[in-house]
């Protein structure tokens, strides 16, 4: 009789040690099948990825009402506009080492500032790293060394977004839309060039005025960004600045417009100087004049310099004024100089502080 006491028990506590197997097992099925927070740090490759877009409307930048120079439109805090392109880069929440990098693509503005690509990322935690040159056709790369290097007429940006986590917007979906908080930073200098004949009365008097070029001299050839910075990577003790860039596109750029008229070139981002070395000018001109009653036309460069800096976000534009004397030689080139700063308002809109320097 008490063996088959014993027997008895010890089949009801195998019966229950089993139902108690199998409750826990049930537990993590249970688990794994339904739609639990995600955590920090990156999921081991498992599962279903989740495929990203982002959404640039809430960064849009409210322009300042007013601003009608043309070629002088960008602000130091830029949105993207459609079409224009952009490459990020997603990291393991706080880290930018190779091996932490969980996925880089490019992605594409389109008309309702949603932008697409091709990123997928496993549930978890991530820094992202927006870069783009503000063009439809070129993003910037992370070379070899973890920098990405800039050159002179290239509209580097960047944005950044920190722990982001991610997990599909809907049970059941793999998609999730990441908003995007503020706009891009532009890293380097907006310039345009002007020219035009002084207005009033001149010791002889122009009859047609077509820029071909105007040159900067002394600017960096090429500077180093790396990602999670606000700054430039710094610059080699004694390193010249001895690079130039040319505007050769002008508007109102033909000899039947009126000499007075300014032609203003194209605006191009420049790579940020800091005052200590010269910018030289260099300044193409076809002119004509009257000579009696005959009509002269001469092609010859004219030149200026000063010292100046040039700071990332700010935006400039270099007024060439000529008087002309002689045979038709400026000796009065008169260059006037108008930054603007952004300044940004409770954070909702930037508005445009000018100044304008006389030399």
């Amino acid at each position: 009789m008490k063996d088959k006491m014993n027997t008895y028990w010890n089949r009801r506590s195998s019966v229950h040690s089993g139902l108690a197997v199998l409750f826990a097992a049930g537990m993590l099925l249970w688990g794994c099948s339904s739609d639990i927070p995600a955590f920090s740090g990156v999921e081991p490759e498992t599962g279903e990825e989740v495929a990203l877009s982002f959404d640039l409307s809430y960064a849009a930048v409210t322009r300042a009402e007013g601003d009608v120079d043309p070629g002088v439109s960008a602000d130091a805090n830029e949105t993207m506009t459609a079409g224009k392109m952009f490459r990020i880069y997603a990291y393991a929440a706080g880290k930018t080492d190779a091996a932490s990098l969980a996925g880089s693509e490019n992605y594409t503005v389109q008309p309702d500032l949603m932008a697409t690509g091709g990123l997928k990322l496993y549930r978890g935690t991530y820094d992202m790293y927006l870069v783009s040159y503000n063009s439809s056709t070129e993003v910037p790369v992370l070379g070899t060394d973890n920098c990405i290097h800039v050159t002179n007429g290239k509209d580097f940006m960047y944005t950044k977004l920190e722990n982001i986590v991610v997990q599909p917007d809907k049970t059941g979906e793999s998609l999730m839309k990441v908003t995007l908080p503020s706009p891009f930073t532009r890293m380097g200098a907006q310039v345009t060039t002007t020219v035009a004949a002084r207005n009033g009365t001149q010791p002889v008097q122009p009859t047609k005025l077509v820029v071909n070029y105007v040159k900067i001299n002394g600017l960096r050839n090429e500077l180093s960004y790396k990602l999670n910075s606000t700054v430039w990577e710094a610059v080699a003790a004694g390193a010249v600045a001895n690079s130039s860039y040319t505007y050769d596109n002008f508007s109102l750029n033909t000899s039947s417009q009126n000499v007075n008229d300014k032609r203003v070139s194209s605006p191009a981002v420049l790579l940020p100087v800091d005052g200590t070395q010269k910018l030289t000018f260099d300044v193409n001109l076809t002119v004509s004049y009257k000579e009696g009653s005959l009509e002269k036309t001469m092609t010859d460069t004219y030149h200026a310099s000063i010292e100046k800096s040039l700071l990332p976000g700010m935006t400039y534009q270099f007024d060439f004024s000529l008087t002309f004397y002689g045979a038709i030689i400026p000796t009065d080139l008169t260059l006037a100089i108008r930054e603007w700063t952004t300044t940004d308002l409770k954070g909702e809109a930037w508005v445009k502080i000018k100044k304008t320097t006389y030399l």
